[in-house]
């Protein structure tokens, strides 16, 4: 993932998050792209709460939600926010842990303004990589980013051949998992 933000950078980021979470609320966007109750949901590089808190909201008491940045702020944010609406299902996960998640346990994976960070494109594939092997085989990749162009984010994702697109829709991409010849073994 990404480097750690100076304070300042960070709290301009939650800034803009928070201004862009007002103008089109997440839970929306969730119901869009199609989490449910019951649920597992995975936001890789959630930021300052805005999907995190909605998704498990909308997961209920039956789901879970895994938060996961390279940002402790973001995951300190997180954790005030479930704790202040009560929401035991919201776990805040620092990034470098997420290889503590078992394999195929999750339903949905959140990108939302992540890709866009990554400097190099080996760091996006084991990104991808990573999504991959959390999700369960009839899981979904929810991909945003208004920092690239549709086609190239297309391209990203299904590059590495783990990934196939699902739907194109207002509220982002979706993506299936591919299955691959280790899986299959």
């Amino acid at each position: 993932m990404r480097k750690q933000h100076s304070r300042f950078t960070y709290w301009l980021e939650t800034l803009v998050i928070r201004l862009r979470d007002l103008l089109r609320p997440p839970s929306g966007v969730l119901l869009e792209c199609g989490i449910k109750p019951g649920m597992t949901v995975l936001d890789f590089g959630c930021g300052p709460d805005g999907f995190s808190v909605a998704a498990a909201t909308l997961v209920g008491t039956t789901g879970r939600v895994y938060a996961v940045d390279i940002q402790p702020g973001a995951l300190r944010i997180v954790r005030c926010a479930a704790a202040r609406r009560g929401l035991a299902n919201l776990q805040a996960i620092a990034a470098g842990e997420i290889g503590r998640l078992p394999a195929a346990s999750v339903d949905m994976a959140l990108l939302y303004d992540v890709l866009h960070i990554q400097p190099e494109a080996s760091q996006t594939g084991r990104m991808l990589e990573t999504v991959h092997r959390l999700l369960k085989p009839a899981g979904v990749l929810s991909v945003r980013d208004h920092h690239i162009l549709e086609a190239r984010l297309k391209a990203m994702v299904t590059g590495g051949g783990l990934f196939r697109l699902l739907e194109a829709g207002s509220s982002g991409l979706q993506f299936e998992k591919v299955e691959t010849s280790e899986e299959s073994a």
